[in-house]
């Protein structure tokens, strides 16, 4: 089990994120994070699911992503996040980039992608992430690297994935199911 990261692993925006987890602790005691990760996604697929192709396109404001934008950017986030986990876990010394989300979504085209192709890239990318997870030592998910001039642990990233997650679920029940 990936012991919950303490605040001192991870940069002070991503504090939300992690805070988000909150909910999944009983008795001092989180649930399994890979667990989350996992049914987490089976919740996902089955909130996204719910929308036609028409309606993946809609936004609740002229400036705000679509549907289809907010799942691509859920994707590539989770990936890239599981990238720096990875890295870290495997002893990388070297800083790794930052990224602009706004821009990831304006170059990503998501609009211009089958939904269903977009809904089956989340549940690969997720499936990967799962396994990637479950082959961490928990020991050793204490690693810190740094991504954008920040230290972060392995252990904070993955929790961070989950967060991010209910987050934009959150953003997606309270202002785009009509």
């Amino acid at each position: 089990m990936i012991p919950f990261p303490s605040s001192s692993e991870y940069a002070t925006f991503y504090a939300n994120y992690i805070r988000l987890i909150g909910q999944f602790i009983k008795d001092n005691e989180v649930e399994d994070i890979v667990n989350i990760l996992s049914k987490q996604g089976e919740k996902t697929k089955e909130m996204f699911s719910k929308f036609s192709e028409e309606e993946a396109l809609y936004k609740y404001a002229e400036e705000k992503w679509s549907i289809k934008e907010l799942l691509g950017h859920m994707i590539d986030t989770e990936q890239i996040m599981a990238y720096r986990a990875l890295s870290f876990y495997r002893g990388e010394r070297q800083s790794l980039a930052g990224f602009n989300e706004n821009e990831y979504v304006r170059e990503a085209n998501f609009d211009t992608i089958p939904f269903a192709d977009l809904l089956e890239r989340y549940q690969v990318v997720r499936a990967s992430s799962v396994a990637l997870f479950k082959s961490f030592d928990a020991k050793e998910t204490a690693r810190v690297g740094e991504a954008n001039h920040n230290p972060m642990s392995v252990r904070a990233l993955v929790y961070m994935i989950a967060g991010h997650e209910i987050h934009h679920l959150n953003i997606l029940e309270e202002r785009y199911v009509r």
